[in-house]
């Protein structure tokens, strides 16, 4: 069966299960490829910055991340599968990399929280899925470094955490100058997965409401992410809606 894709704002939200996606992610692991997660945040900063909007149109997979998305595709005729976010892929990624053999490189967060999550993961998978790992506050002189870090690492896939826009324009920047054969925009994933911020209940996942849950934990820094934001999302979205019906209506 073909696959419906989600078309917004000019980009081509890859419209699949979460095992289809894990799937996508661990077969390009013999080729160089880019994938990232797209939630009602990534697609209202990419309709501001073109740069983070052309990065985003040229990678090889753009998952539908959380409920605006969901939302949008209920919108515009085109539902979405699945919630393929980052934080429930984690896991299961780890999980499959133990038992394939594939290592994961950590990149990102403040000093100290990607080893906590490299010990989850020996925890979780009771094996080394991390080749290896390096916080995000590095310098521009120390980005030599970094790479070469990454490059004899040997991990086949690369997991940045640096926020949107600032982890998709630097793995796009670097992309030539990374042996790793995929890489990926992860977000705040590793502060749920190294225990310095809780993560949702299960509850408010499935009605997919995690975000009023991110807001209490941390509203001074996601307020207008998601207050203002979630409302500039909901009218850009039925600016879509309304002017598709208008020509719909005027060619008939």
């Amino acid at each position: 069966m073909e696959r419906l894709d989600l078309e917004l704002l000019g980009l081509s939200i890859t419209n699949v299960t979460m095992e289809d996606a894990l799937d996508m992610v661990l077969g390009a692991a013999g080729g160089m490829h880019t994938m990232h997660f797209v939630n009602a945040h990534c697609i209202n900063v990419a309709a501001k910055d073109s740069e983070y909007h052309k990065i985003l149109s040229q990678s090889d997979a753009l998952f539908a991340d959380g409920s605006g998305i969901k939302l949008a595709g209920k919108w515009l005729g085109t539902p979405i599968i699945d919630n393929v976010n980052g934080t429930d892929m984690f896991p299961l990624l780890c999980e499959a990399c133990a038992r394939s053999g594939k290592r994961l490189f950590l990149l990102g967060a403040a000093p100290g929280i990607t080893q906590k999550v490299a010990d989850w993961t020996k925890e979780h998978t009771e094996s080394e899925v991390v080749a290896g790992y390096h916080h995000g506050f590095f310098t521009s002189a120390e980005e030599s470094s970094v790479v070469e870090s990454i490059n004899s690492s040997g991990a086949d896939l690369l997991l940045v955490a640096m926020g949107v826009p600032t982890q998709e324009k630097w793995i796009a920047r670097l992309r030539d100058r990374l042996d790793v054969p995929v890489c990926m925009g992860v977000g705040g994933l590793f502060d749920f997965y190294s225990g310095s911020i809780p993560r949702a209940p299960k509850w408010m996942r499935s009605l997919g409401i995690e975000w009023v849950w991110r807001l209490c934990m941390e509203p001074r820094r996601m307020w207008r992410r998601y207050i203002v934001g979630n409302v500039v999302f909901i009218v850009r979205i039925a600016r879509i809606r309304f002017s598709r019906a208008h020509k719909e209506s005027t060619t008939e």
